[in-house]
């Protein structure tokens, strides 16, 4: 299932209209650029195990906010630590990650993953930009051979499911 993203997803999202006709015609709508909520679920899912801890970017208050069953939940119902991520994190996360930086995110997609290292996410996540909380995905970990497989549209999802069940250190 495609999500749409936009330069603002929150606004996007909560709207759930196109307003490419109105002043704010800057802003591009993008197609999931070969992304697609189930076939991220497992790549949110590492990624949710890996930086969306409560003290991270399962915060709401982060730019980059992951849902997840160990964090933070979109559901005010839902508790953390109870029960796994749901469908709605997952497309959440997912708009959160794009939105980063949706047109770059979009080239990389559209690439076969070539520039790769241009995305701030990756940058951050791997240590080549300063990252408040360390190097999360070293060189030759199943996390980053996860979402860099993701980013070229071949998810390697044994590696992702070993890294979400790795625990942070």
């Amino acid at each position: 299932m495609p999500v749409r993203f936009s330069r603002w997803p929150a606004a996007s999202a909560a709207i759930g209209v196109t307003l490419a006709s109105s002043a704010c015609a800057q802003r591009v709508e993008h197609e999931a650029c070969a992304a697609d909520t189930d076939e991220f679920s497992i790549v949110g899912s590492m990624l949710g195990a890996r930086c969306g801890s409560l003290d991270c970017h399962g915060q709401a208050g982060r730019p980059l906010r992951l849902y997840s069953g160990r964090g933070l939940r979109l559901d005010p119902e839902d508790v953390s630590g109870h029960g796994g991520t749901r469908t709605a994190e997952h497309a959440a996360n997912l708009r959160a990650v794009v939105g980063l930086e949706p047109e770059l995110t979009c080239e990389v997609f559209a690439s076969g993953g070539a520039g790769v290292e241009r995305l701030t996410l990756v940058r951050k996540a791997t240590g080549s930009e300063h990252h408040v909380g360390g190097v999360v995905l070293p060189a030759q970990s199943d996390g980053r051979e996860c979402l860099l497989t993701w980013l070229a549209g071949q998810v390697e999802t044994a590696a992702c499911g070993r890294a979400a069940e790795e625990r942070p250190r």
